[in-house]
């Protein structure tokens, strides 16, 4: 993709342009391949909106990388800054809408207007960084048809960004540790015609990785989550939301998590946190299981006869949703002999960090002789392939 001459847009200044490189350097997120945490995002942003492209982008000094894409055709890069609409838009103060690319005299004269892929609709958000808010890349949109957002759908995109930059954070937070206390285990249970077992591997000491399960009445509640964040803060946030939990175990799922969302999302808002939220309520008897998914998406389903379902999220996390607007609700049936397995970020780690990595997962369970021999290898995969992150594991498995 090369362009001509002429557009109005200013060149990001050369001093702006090394802090991004310096900041993009010290995140060590540049290399490498696809990382199943800015996946999600750009997922949801191509399918929340129904555009054909969407994109989390980093630019260095000079090039721009793409993190992540969900594209019918692929880009790859690096690709020069001044050949992109991010690139040409960094000097932008906010998001960039442009309805019509062939309308507008910044970009017409782009390849990719006038020739393959023929973009005509972009809008991008700036990912920010650093006490000085200096950006380092874009979250945008991209179409082959013109068209325009409403202020609703910009205000959805900016808190997509907004994730995208706490995600981005996070990786330069090394200082802090991560882990789950052993304390917050929770006890076995016993659900007649299932097996349900789980596992946590710590990186540090504290983290906001947890998992819980308990009966109510006859009916079994399951919940994994993910604190955005390292150290003792997020372990504290975490620990927050486990309570608040366990104080609406006998509610509905969309029930509990409303009334969990008005208590921890203040607290989230402050620490400039979020966390990724799976909560559901299992009927043993018919194995039908209702289920709230804030932005997780980490969950596998292994059929009895030999497929598989990776059930995805299209809602935002705790903290990132805004409060009191109703989120989606989600049902799956275990049959028997099916099984149910729910991670956190670091099982993806375990080998490619993409959602690829549920399939291999799956693939590790269907060689074990039972849940309590899976986990155990999964405990062994982590300790010869490190995950740099906390790994949570939770399998509920009906008895076939």
């Amino acid at each position: 993709m090369t362009v001509g001459t002429g557009t109005s847009v200013q060149p990001t200044s050369r001093p702006d342009a090394a802090k991004r490189a310096a900041l993009l350097a010290a995140l060590d997120v540049v290399q490498g391949g696809a990382e199943e945490r800015f996946e999600r995002i750009t997922r949801i942003a191509r399918e929340a909106f129904g555009v054909s492209g969407s994109f989390l982008n980093l630019a260095n000094e000079d090039h721009l990388v793409i993190k992540s894409q969900q594209s019918d055709e692929v880009f790859t890069g690096p690709i020069p800054l001044r050949d992109t609409f991010c690139g040409r838009t960094m000097t932008e103060p906010g998001a960039v809408l442009v309805p019509d690319a062939l309308d507008d005299d910044r970009f017409r004269d782009m390849p990719m207007v006038t020739g393959d892929p023929n973009v005509r609709f972009y809008a991008g958000v700036p990912l920010r960084l650093g006490s000085d808010a200096v950006k380092v890349g874009t979250l945008c949109l991209i179409d082959q048809q013109p068209r325009t957002l409403g202020p609703d759908d910009v205000a959805l995109l900016r808190e997509l960004g907004t994730w995208a930059e706490r995600e981005l954070a996070a990786g330069a937070d090394e200082d802090r540790l991560r882990s789950v206390l052993t304390g917050l285990e929770p006890d076995p249970v016993d659900v007649p015609g299932y097996r349900v077992d789980g596992m946590s591997v710590p990186h540090g000491v504290v983290s906001g990785d947890f998992h819980d399960w308990h009966r109510s009445g006859d009916a079994l509640v399951v919940t994994v989550s993910d604190v955005m964040g390292k150290g003792m803060s997020a372990g504290l946030l975490g620990a927050g939301i486990r309570g608040a939990v366990l104080a609406r175990g006998d509610e509905q799922p969309a029930v509990a998590v409303a009334a969990l969302e008005r208590q921890v999302a203040p607290d989230l808002g402050r620490a400039e946190s979020f966390a990724t939220f799976f909560h559901g309520r299992l009927d043993p008897a018919t194995g039908h299981l209702d289920f709230v998914d804030a932005g997780h998406g980490l969950v596998l389903q292994l059929h009895a006869d030999g497929t598989e379902t990776i059930h995805r999220s299209l809602d935002l996390p705790l903290g990132l949703h805004p409060v009191g607007l109703p989120r989606n609700s989600g049902s799956l049936l275990l049959e028997p002999g099916d099984t149910l397995i729910v991670v956190s970020d670091g099982a993806l780690e375990l080998w490619d960090s993409t959602l690829a990595s549920l399939s291999r997962l799956g693939g590790l369970y269907r060689k074990a002789t039972d849940t309590a021999s899976f986990l155990e290898r999964v405990r062994a995969r982590a300790r010869t392939h490190d995950p740099g992150d906390d790994l949570t594991v939770v399998v509920i498995a009906r008895e076939g």
